[in-house]
C-alpha cells in the first residue's frame, strides 16, 4: 500500500490557511491517548500544574517548523512525503514519566517512549527535509516525548519520584501508522490542529 495523504479541510470546507506555527509531529492512537489522560487524572490534584494537555494533544514532535513562509512549509511538505512514501509502521512502548526544566519546579511534565531506533531514523529524515526545504530548526538533540503538562505551579518543590509513584505508567504497546502536519491554535482546548495527515505503510 502507497502513501497516503489527506489535507484536513475546516469547517466551511476551505482549505486550512498556514499562517500560525507549524510541526510534525508522530500521531498517537485513541486508546494511548485515552490511557494517558486516565494517567493525568490521577496526578492532577496532587501535582498542580498551570495547564494539562487536552488528550487530543498528545503527540511526539518530529520538527517545529515555527512560523516559517508559506513557499517553505510546501516545499517542506513535498520533501517529507517523498522520504516517508516508503515508511512502514511500526511499534513503540511507553517509557517512565520525566520532567524539563528545574528539579523542584519543572517547565514540562512528560512521558517518554522506549528507545526505537526506526523512530529516530524516521525524525532525521523529517528534519533534513525541513532543512533542505530552508526551514531553522532547532538543533538540540532529539528526545522523544508526549507532552502531558506545563508550568509546575505547587507550594511545596516538585517530587519526580513521587509523580512515578502515583502516575504508575504501564509498559502500553502501540504502534506508530500516522505522521501529521499540525496547526497551532493557541488559548484554545485542543490546541493542535491536524492539517496534513501521512499514513505509514
Amino acid at each position: 500500500m502507497g502513501i497516503m495523504v489527506k489535507l484536513e479541510e475546516d469547517q466551511e470546507g476551505m482549505s486550512v490557511t498556514m499562517n500560525t506555527h507549524f510541526f510534525f509531529a508522530l500521531v498517537l492512537p485513541d486508546d494511548i491517548k485515552a490511557y494517558l489522560h486516565a494517567v493525568t487524572e490521577r496526578l492532577n490534584s496532587g501535582f498542580p500544574f498551570k495547564k494539562w494537555l487536552h488528550p487530543a494533544d498528545y503527540h511526539i514532535t518530529m520538527a517545529f517548523l515555527g512560523s516559517a513562509d508559506d513557499s517553505m512549509k510546501k516545499d517542506a511538505i513535498r520533501r517529507v512525503e517523498g522520504v516517508l512514501a516508503k515508511e512502514a509502521s511500526f511499534g513503540l512502548t511507553l517509557a517512565e514519566i520525566g520532567a524539563f526544566g528545574k528539579e523542584d519546579s519543572p517547565r514540562i511534565l512528560w512521558t517518554g517512549v522506549e528507545q526505537q531506533e526506526r523512530l529516530f531514523s524516521m525524525q532525521e529524515k523529517i528534519y533534513h527535509s525541513c532543512v533542505e526545504a530552508g526551514i531553522q530548526l532547532d538543533k538540540k538533540p532529539f528526545k522523544p516525548h508526549i507532552t502531558l503538562a506545563r508550568k509546575f505551579e505547587g507550594k511545596d518543590p516538585f517530587s519526580l519520584e513521587s509523580v512515578r509513584q502515583v502516575a504508575n505508567v504501564n509498559d502500553e504497546h502501540f504502534q506508530a501508522v500516522q505522521v501529521a502536519l499540525y496547526q497551532t491554535h493557541i488559548g484554545e482546548s485542543p490546541s493542535y490542529e491536524k492539517v496534513l495527515t501521512i499514513h505509514l505503510q
